[in-house]
């Protein structure tokens, strides 16, 4: 069996051929391989760091949004808050303003009534005084048709 004997001249010629081999793939297989190794692990070292950065901005916006929500919330609540304040104080000064209102209708409406009562009472004196000036004629049988008796007649209804 000739296959597991050592050829010393075929070892020698394995190795001179492996040493070549070996510089020229060392002189520019191995160079090239390991530029690209480097620049893809630089590639990746960059990418992870973006990577990285970009989840730390996008925690930032997210707090930043969360932040503006929460604002915008206060903010609405606030301006909701003053809304219902100047309704209520819209509401109290129309209110006041009707009964404002309510209240000079009412005192003008008195005035009117006293006016009125007064016109009234005049007119039922003047209207009593022409019937008693009437029953005295007739019971009397005197003529009251002078205005001075007329006028003294109408004094002493106003008297009264």
């Amino acid at each position: 069996m000739d296959l597991f004997k050592i050829d010393p001249g075929l070892a020698i010629w394995t190795w001179i051929v492996f040493g070549i081999t070996l510089t020229i793939l060392g002189k520019f297989a191995f160079p090239a391989l390991l530029s690209n190794i480097k620049i893809r692990e630089k590639t990746i070292a960059q990418a992870i760091n973006n990577a990285v950065q970009i989840e730390k901005r996008l925690s930032a916006i997210e707090q930043e949004q969360a932040e503006a929500i929460k604002a915008s919330k206060a903010q609405a609540s606030e301006i909701l808050r003053q809304t219902r304040n100047q309704a209520e104080n819209i509401r109290k000064e129309l209110l006041e303003k009707a009964e404002e209102e309510a209240q000079d209708i009412l005192a003008q409406t008195k005035i009117k009534i006293a006016e009125e009562r007064v016109a009234v009472i005049q007119s039922i004196k003047s209207e009593i005084a022409d019937f008693v000036c009437d029953a005295s004629e007739k019971v009397i049988g005197k003529s009251f048709v002078s205005k001075d008796d007329r006028d003294w007649v109408k004094e002493l209804v106003e008297i009264l």
